[in-house]
């Protein structure tokens, strides 16, 4: 009985060692519907319109760097051909605009797969919050398709910190012309 009193301190501080790590990382994905350009010979110039469809955020409260070079966004919905995305970057101090210093890199579609894959042309070492935004290109054929279907992102491409706590629940963006959602998980 005297080992088993001697022990619950003991685990009790195991315990609230391992509570302060659940909340070190966050992932936070919001799905939105913002056209970008209303102008007719642009959405003729790109292919269709460029919407943008949603923000992933990763916050992470620990001072060690982690580094970000490679996200697949998996489509949920009836099968494509093919998706013209593009990944950019939010700069704090200013909106949102898809501008060239901005963007990350340009998606490349895997038809096989029904997946996006945006390689980085740098790696990204994360700030205490960095946010990317998801751009596509949509034609008017692929829009009602685009409305019903989901991207998840592939939690093999996180960053181990945060791929461990990623199975949690899904990290989507539904593709909608709706108010926006947001999925929001700690880890």
């Amino acid at each position: 009985m005297k080992i088993y009193k001697a022990l619950i301190p003991l685990f009790l501080s195991m315990f609230s060692l391992t509570i302060p790590s659940i909340k070190n990382f966050d992932i936070i994905v919001k799905s939105k519907w913002r056209n970008l350009d209303n102008n007719n010979e642009k959405i003729v110039d790109f292919g269709g319109k460029w919407v943008l469809v949603g923000s992933i955020t990763f916050k992470k409260r620990v001072k060690e760097p982690i580094a970000i070079d490679t996200i697949t966004l998996r489509w949920n919905g009836e099968p494509i051909t093919n998706l013209i995305a593009s990944l950019y970057k939010k700069n704090f101090s200013k909106n949102f605009i898809p501008i060239e210093e901005n963007l990350v890199c340009d998606g490349l579609w895997n038809k096989t797969k029904q997946s996006i894959i945006f390689n980085f042309d740098e790696k990204e070492t994360l700030a205490p919050t960095t946010t990317f935004y998801v751009v596509l290109t949509i034609p008017d054929d692929l829009e009602d398709i685009l409305k019903k279907g989901t991207l998840c992102i592939e939690e093999q491409c996180l960053p181990k910190p945060f791929k461990e706590h990623a199975s949690s629940a899904s990290l989507s963006l539904a593709i909608h012309g709706t108010p926006p959602s947001t999925l929001h998980r700690s880890a």
